[in-house]
């Protein structure tokens, strides 16, 4: 019996993390092969969010802003050895459709004292690139040396996984087209 599988091409061209104390910088470039119009509809579908990595435990819309700038919810969990930690975000999102995605924490309403989030899109032929790039201050104590070498390691690992999740759930959000006869 031979079973038929569709072959995953998403990739991470490139990954840097730095790190200064509680601080930390991930800007990445992903090659995601499906059309940019299916990236963007997946990487906006914040109900489903947490489904693209493993550190996001829930992630959802609330309420709109006053000025109607949708607003999101996302909390992250995750441990390096023993010291664990989660960090819950409220953020304002601001988009140029199809282009790119910002999502900036109210700090009031977030465990960040800082924490902007952006994807940055573009065509290449059926694929789509992203770049992207988090910078996120958490405030608290990270170990140095080992820790750094931990975040930096799982860091790579998320966004290796989360670029095949984002082709997954861009791919699995198309709408069958009907063959002609």
């Amino acid at each position: 019996m031979l079973l038929a599988t569709q072959t995953m091409a998403a990739d991470v061209n490139w990954i840097e993390v730095q790190r200064d104390g509680g601080r930390v910088d991930v800007n990445s470039e992903l090659v995601i092969d499906a059309p940019l119009a299916e990236v963007y509809a997946a990487l906006l579908n914040y109900d489903q969010f947490a489904q693209m990595g493993d550190t996001f435990a829930e992630s959802h819309y609330v309420e709109t802003a006053a000025d109607g700038t949708p607003r999101i919810y996302t909390r992250i969990e995750g441990c390096i050895w023993f010291f664990c930690k989660t960090i819950e975000r409220t953020a304002r999102l601001e988009v140029e459709p199809q282009r790119k995605i910002l999502a900036i924490a109210e700090p009031e309403l977030s465990d960040a004292a800082r924490s902007i989030e952006s994807w940055t899109l573009s065509a290449a032929g059926d694929s789509t690139i992203i770049e992207y790039r988090h910078e996120i201050d958490t405030g608290f104590w990270v170990p140095p040396l080992l820790g750094a070498l931990v975040i930096n390691r799982s860091v790579k690992r998320g966004v290796q996984k989360a670029a095949g999740r984002i082709e997954h759930m861009a791919i699995a959000n198309r709408t069958p087209t009907m063959a002609q006869n």
